[in-house]
Parts: structure tokens; C-alpha cells; sequence
């Protein structure tokens, strides 16, 4: 290795380990009401054995617990630590996730940077992963995440854990996509895709995972779990209203329509127009090897379709805007990235503000139709290491 490269991979340790220490001190520093999710999550499960898991409020604006049963028992021994203590390691836990996350779309990215700017310091796959980890961690969803005390780093973590367990042709893949079902619902539509894709050994274990985590809720949690497929899953009522200004899906759009109808008709329409190309496009990114671009895919028209999305949801936005970048081969490609960096990491608003939804919205729907899918990924660490030139 040339002394100049090994200089840069020093150089990119240190700023991912300067980046990721900075990143837990301003969390942990942030406002009393940090970590508010995780005492809507600890204190309705601690209320459980006296009330249903969704009768229960928050004391702060009556916040409810809006996930299925199988979070509940994920997050039990969490509830059952001093406040203190479970805050810390739930915040420990969503840090580590964050950053494995960012560590493997940086990792799927890493060969196509490679060929893309072959003498530049990003063809070393560690800088390439390094430096996603330290920039990734300051974009919007991370941050919301840490801040909030919220679940969906974990989720996000489970589902790119599948995508190692995938290119290593794994019996197990599938668990965490299964399990990220369970407790959030929305990763389900990675099921159907695994199964179009003809990755039917996946979609089984998915789908089995899925059905054996809520089976264990359900022995747990048995009126809860009826409860919830039944009506909660449903139900936009315990929510904030869909038309919301921070709501990032079609729906928010749809809302401004003059009738419940007409909504709800333009809502379901636009939603399974989106979920057809989505499902389509995946598909074909996967026959070619791009399963990072498949499931970024899938994940942005889950996002687009439900009828509420936070920005603190929207970790699969943060592949999606790496691969466009990486790929881009035209000046509108550029532009549109431009404005993708900036609704991402949201300076002003931190993912809180009206516009940057809407431009959200917009840049998750154009990427949807045209996100590349033609550039295949590695399949191995010895893939990666030859797509990088000799120094």
C-alpha cells in the first residue's frame, strides 16, 4: 500500500471516530425532552399489566404507543431498567445501529465510487465506508433518531443486515426483514419483493419470522395483538392528522384535495402506481446484482404510501441519494441531488419543516421512476477489493 493511500485511510478512522464521538455528545447534551419515544415506548409497557398497550398516553401532548405487541416485547427489558439506565443503553443500541447501517450501504456503494473516480481517495473501500459513517450520522433521520429516542435505527439496521446475509447466501436471510415486519409492519413490503425477485427461500424466512414474532406477542400480548391487526393498524385517529405539514407521504399531498373521497381515491390510485413501478423497478435492479438499489427502492414506496411518514422514518432516503450521486450521468441528475443533500440533512428544520416535506416528498417519488438499477453491486468482499485499482 502507497504511503499516500494509507494516509487517507488514517485520515478517514480518525474523522469517522471524531464524527460519531461528536455526534453522541450533542445528543446526549440536547434538550430535556430528548429521548421522549423511548419513555412513550418504556412507560406503556411498564402500564401494560394494568391497561392495553394502546389506551395509554403520554404525559407529554398524550403521546401513544402506535407499534404491534412484538416491539413492546423487543423493548421489555429496556422498561424494566431505571429510567436512567434504559435511556442510556437504548441510546447506545440506536447509535450502533446507525452507524452498521451506514457502514453497509456505505460498504454496497464502495465499488461503483471505485469506478466511477478511480484516483480519487474514495476507490479505497474503508475510506468509501468511513466516510459514509461520518457524514451519514449528521443527516436527518440519524439525528432525529438519537434525538427522539425513537425505533427505527434498529429496524433500518435489521433490514441491511439481510442484505449481507443475502450476497453470502445465507439460510438466514430474510430474519431481520421478518423481524423489522414485527415490530413496524412497513418493511413488510420487502416480502412480495423478495418473492418476485425469485429470492423465494428469503421471502419464506421473511414471512415465517414475521408470523413467529407476532405469534410470541400474541401468547404475551393476546388482546393487544387481536386489537391491533384488528383496528390500530388501520386507524389514523391516535396519530397526528395525515394532512400534517411534516407528513412525508402521498397522503399529505392527497389531503389538500377538496373532499374525503376524492382523497382517498387519488390517495389509492398514485399509491399503487407507485407501488407497481417500485416492486417492477426492484425486481429488475435485483436480476442485476443491485440489491442495495432493490431494497432502497421498496423501502422509499413504503415511505411514499403509508398514510403518515416522519422524517425520522426516512433511513433508506440516505442510499438512495448516495446511489443517485454516485450514478449521476446528466446535469438534471446533479441538480435533483443537489436538492436531495439538502431535504436529507434539513439544516434549518432538522427534518420539522413544512417545505423540506414536500421537497422530500417530490425527490422520493422522482427517484422511485429513476433511481439507476443497472449498475450490479459485488457479491463479495473479494468483489470489492477488485474493483479497486492497484496503488
Amino acid at each position: 500500500m502507497s504511503h499516500a493511500a494509507s494516509g487517507w485511510r488514517w485520515a478517514a478512522r480518525l474523522i469517522a471516530v471524531v464524527s460519531v464521538g461528536a455526534l453522541l455528545v450533542n445528543l446526549w447534551t440536547s434538550e430535556g425532552t430528548s429521548r421522549i419515544d423511548f419513555y412513550v415506548y418504556a412507560e406503556a409497557i411498564s402500564a401494560s399489566g394494568s391497561m392495553s398497550l394502546y389506551d395509554f398516553q403520554y404525559r407529554i401532548l398524550g403521546l401513544p404507543f402506535l407499534y404491534p405487541p412484538f416491539a413492546a416485547i423487543v423493548l421489555w427489558p429496556l422498561s424494566a431498567m431505571t429510567n436512567s439506565t434504559g435511556e442510556s443503553l437504548w441510546w447506545c443500541v440506536t447509535a450502533a445501529c446507525s452507524v452498521w447501517f451506514l457502514a453497509v450501504v456505505g460498504w454496497s456503494i464502495a465499488p461503483v465510487a471505485a469506478r466511477r473516480w478511480p484516483r480519487s481517495p474514495f476507490a479505497d473501500p474503508e475510506v468509501a465506508v468511513l466516510s459514509c459513517v461520518a457524514a451519514g450520522v449528521w443527516t436527518m433521520p440519524v439525528l432525529l433518531n438519537g434525538r427522539l429516542g425513537q425505533v427505527n435505527a434498529l429496524v433500518a439496521a435489521l433490514i441491511v443486515t439481510d442484505l449481507v446475509l443475502l450476497r453470502r447466501r445465507s439460510a438466514l436471510a430474510g430474519v431481520g426483514t421478518g423481524l423489522a415486519a414485527a415490530i413496524k409492519v412497513t418493511p413488510a413490503l420487502l416480502i412480495p419483493y423478495l418473492f418476485l425477485a425469485g429470492r423465494r427461500r428469503a421471502s419464506a424466512v421473511a414471512a415465517t419470522s414475521f408470523v413467529v414474532a407476532t405469534g410470541i406477542a400474541a401468547v404475551v400480548y393476546p388482546s393487544d395483538t387481536w386489537r391491533f391487526f384488528r383496528s390500530e393498524l388501520w386507524s389514523t385517529r391516535r396519530a397526528p392528522d395525515v394532512d400534517t405539514f411534516f407528513n412525508n407521504t402521498i397522503r399529505r399531498v392527497a389531503a389538500g384535495l377538496p373532499n374525503d373521497r376524492l382523497e382517498l381515491l387519488v390517495w389509492a390510485l398514485v399509491s399503487l402506481l407507485v407501488l407497481v413501478v417500485a416492486f417492477r423497478r426492484a425486481v429488475r435492479a435485483d436480476r442485476a446484482g443491485n440489491v442495495l438499489a432493490a431494497f432502497t427502492l421498496v423501502m422509499l414506496a413504503s415511505y411514499l404510501v403509508s398514510p403518515l411518514t416522519w422524517g425520522h422514518h426516512l433511513f433508506f432516503l440516505i442510499p438512495a441519494v448516495l446511489w443517485w450521486l454516485v450514478t449521476a450521468d446528466a446535469w438534471w441528475r446533479w441538480a435533483l441531488g443537489a436538492v436531495a443533500v439538502v431535504a436529507l440533512v434539513d439544516p434549518m428544520g432538522l427534518g420539522e419543516t413544512p417545505s423540506m416535506s414536500l421537497v422530500r416528498i417530490a425527490v422520493m417519488a422522482v427517484m422511485v421512476f429513476a433511481l439507476p438499477t443497472e449498475l450490479a453491486e459485488p457479491q463479495s468482499v473479494e468483489a470489492v477489493a477488485a474493483a479497486v485499482p492497484a496503488p
